[in-house]
């Protein structure tokens, strides 16, 4: 008797899977209004992204960090809110327009900011993904530079916090000697790391992109030592507005069926 065999998965059929996954799992966590990217609600969303390996997220299922992700979307506040259009352009608070994602931030305060939602529910998942992958961007600079998990991080971590918190003025030669650090930390060769700082500069902040990495690191790092979870959460309003979306797909899915089935479409 022939032995049966049990073909696995092609390439192709594991990426479906994953994109459903991600899709049904954001659907829930929107309905339920909040999460915690890092707890056991987003776990969903943080496998189906590894299994997915989406192309600008490069090495995501790696252990080094992947650079050019980190360009689309950039986050260091504990707490992001997703908003619907509220009215806060017409506030004090002044807009924040992240490069390559052209859509209106504002910082609440110093733990909050909020991205205001204006094409539905397709940017949500747009930007539930990127911020997915920042979150597990963010727990692999914490895991290289922790010491066996606890509160004691490496030397040259101590060196970026010095750099970053005090904003010092770096030298051509301190700042190579800071990419060499970074590369190491970062499982990147120097050159990676030059090219990317470079990318990320900015006339008037030209070592933008250590800040970048030490808040990134900060987060994550306060959260495995402290308990200080981040979480994302979806505004009432928002809630409201693309519920209304999400229900009338249904009803009209239903109407679609119902003609169809008496010959009427």
């Amino acid at each position: 008797m022939p032995h049966s065999k049990i073909k696995g998965r092609t390439r192709a059929q594991e990426s479906s899977k994953a994109i459903e996954r991600l899709y049904i799992s954001m659907r829930h966590l929107f309905s339920r209004g909040f999460y915690k990217p890092m707890g056991i609600s987003g776990d969903a969303l943080r496998e189906s992204l590894l299994l997915l390996r989406p192309e600008i997220y490069g090495s995501i299922a790696e252990e080094k960090v992947e650079l050019n992700g980190l360009i689309y979307v950039i986050e260091r506040c504990r707490f992001i809110n997703l908003t619907s259009d509220e009215g806060y352009s017409n506030s004090h608070f002044k807009p924040i327009i992240p490069r390559k994602r052209r859509r209106n931030c504002f910082r609440i305060d110093k733990d909050q900011m909020n991205i205001e939602i204006t094409r539905g529910r397709s940017e949500i998942y747009d930007i539930l993904t990127h911020l997915t992958f920042l979150f597990i961007e963010s727990l692999k600079i914490a895991n290289k530079v922790l010491i066996d998990d606890e509160s004691d991080t490496i030397r040259e971590w101590k060196k970026l916090e010095e750099i970053v918190l005090h904003n010092k003025k770096l030298t051509r030669d301190e700042r190579d000697i800071m990419l060499a650090h970074m590369a190491s930390v970062l499982g990147r060769t120097f050159e990676e790391t030059q090219e990317i700082h470079e990318d990320f500069s900015e006339e008037k902040n030209p070592d933008r992109f250590f800040q970048i990495i030490y808040w990134l690191g900060h987060l994550a790092i306060t959260e495995k030592i402290d308990n200080l979870k981040r979480a994302i959460t979806f505004s009432p309003v928002l809630r409201e507005r693309i519920g209304h979306h999400i229900y009338g797909e249904i009803w009209a899915t239903d109407i679609k069926d119902v003609l169809n089935d008496q010959n009427l479409l």
